[in-house]
C-alpha cells in the first residue's frame, strides 16, 4: 500500500510564509528518502515473508544472531541492536527455539545470563536466505552507478551523524 504524504513545493511555500526557517527543498528531500526508503524495505520484505515466513523481525533477530556467528548474544542486546524492546525479542525468541532456528543457553562466564545463537537449522536458512537477499538488494541498487551508491552512502552518514 503506497501512501501519498509528499506535499506539493507550494503548499510548503504556503507553509513558509508562516515560519520562514521551513526549507521546502529540505523537506521534500526528506519526505522523498522516507518514501522511497519504505518502498523498497517493503518490496525486500515482501519475498522473505512470502517465501520463508519470516517476519521483519524475525529476519533482522536471524542477520543478526548470523553475524554473531557461534559466540551467540545476550537477550538484551540482541533487542537493542533489532530495535525492539526485551518483552518482544522474548516472545519471539520463544518462538523460534520452538521452530528450532535458536536455542538459548545459559552464559558461560554467568550461569545466570542467557546467550542466544542460531541452531544449525537457523545458519542453514540464513545461508540459504542470504545470498539471494543481497542479490536482490544489488538489483535494487543498479539503477545507480557505483560512484551514485558511494555517493548515496556518503550523503546518508553525513544526514545520520
Amino acid at each position: 500500500m503506497k501512501r501519498e504524504m509528499i506535499p506539493s513545493f507550494a503548499e510548503l511555500e504556503q507553509h513558509k510564509r508562516l515560519i520562514p526557517e521551513i526549507n521546502p527543498a529540505a523537506v521534500m528531500a526528506m519526505l522523498n528518502i522516507k518514501t522511497v526508503s519504505e518502498e523498497i524495505q517493503q518490496t525486500i520484505l515482501d519475498v522473505i515473508q512470502q517465501t520463508y515466513h519470516l517476519s521483519e523481525g524475525k529476519f533482522c533477530t536471524l542477520i543478526v544472531l548470523h553475524q554473531q556467528g557461534t559466540h551467540g548474544i545476550a537477550p538484551s542486546m540482541l533487542a537493542e541492536k533489532v530495535g525492539v524492546t526485551r518483552a518482544t525479542i522474548s516472545n519471539m525468541l520463544q518462538r523460534m527455539e520452538r521452530d528450532n532456528l535458536v536455542t538459548i543457553r545459559k552464559a558461560q562466564s554467568d550461569g545466570r545470563s542467557k546467550v542466544v545463537c542460531l541452531t544449525d537449522e537457523g545458519t542453514r536458512l540464513m545461508e540459504e536466505i542470504l545470498p539471494p537477499h543481497y542479490l536482490r538488494v544489488s538489483k535494487l541498487m543498479e539503477k545507480l552507478t557505483t560512484a551514485e551508491q558511494k555517493q548515496l552512502i556518503s550523503l546518508l552518514e553525513k544526514l545520520s551523524a
